[in-house]
């Protein structure tokens, strides 16, 4: 028997190169799709000063289409039955929040391997994740 069988997995992605990797590894872990849980945290324009010629566009049509675009890269079927969920704000504090909605026993993200300047510049959601989960986290390396 695999430990994650009948397990609540959240899989935070952010659409790179990684994401289908670590949903095809829950998947690998798990007895159903039903319990994956896909997450995307995308940013909170609020906090962006907006560029000059700036679309207005609500978080309600930002979310379709990311949901859009995640249907049309997981249309296989054996992603049917994820769910699927967006979110706008800080990933490390609202992938944790999220998976402790829920109750997921586990969080499976993948790493970029970031390390050294690139890491202190632009900080490190598993690192955040890690620190804010109340499950353990499971962090892919490549």
């Amino acid at each position: 028997m695999n430990w994650f069988e009948g397990k609540t997995v959240v899989v935070p992605i952010d659409f790179g190169e990684l994401s289908q990797q670590a949903v095809d590894e829950a998947l690998n872990m798990v007895f159903r799709p039903t319990d994956i849980h896909v997450v995307h945290v995308a940013p909170d324009l609020l906090s962006m000063s907006p560029p000059v010629g700036w679309v207005d566009i609500d978080d309600t049509q930002r979310a379709t289409n990311i949901e859009t675009a995640f249907r049309k890269e997981f249309s296989e079927s054996k992603y049917h039955g994820i769910a699927f969920k967006v979110m706008f704000g800080d990933p490390g504090h609202l992938i944790a929040q999220h998976a402790e909605e829920i109750g997921a026993d586990v969080i499976v993200m993948p790493s970029h391997g970031r390390s050294g300047l690139k890491r202190l510049m632009l900080g490190s959601v598993a690192e955040r994740v890690l620190r804010f989960a109340h499950c353990p986290v499971l962090v892919l390396r490549q």
